[in-house]
């Protein structure tokens, strides 16, 4: 037998690896919450105020990369 330090450090790459999926899943449905709740409130807002639909377009295009601006640092 050998010591072989790649074999030893493979259950270590291992949780590494689902470690990071796991976080990567997790900002993804962060994302997908957050976003989701400003086209929800977007929506309502303009169907009770009836601003015109250009504007929640623009609205909306403008909060989601306001949004992204912001975490893509993190």
């Amino acid at each position: 037998m050998s010591n072989d330090s790649s074999r030893s450090s493979r259950p270590d790459r291992t949780r590494h690896a689902l470690s990071a999926v796991t976080s990567g899943t997790l900002r993804l449905l962060g994302d997908l919450l957050v976003i989701s709740l400003w086209v929800l409130f977007l929506t309502l807002l303009f169907l009770e105020l009836g601003w015109p639909r250009w504007a929640f377009y623009g609205a909306l295009l403008l909060g989601v990369s306001v949004y992204v601006s912001i975490t893509s640092g993190w």
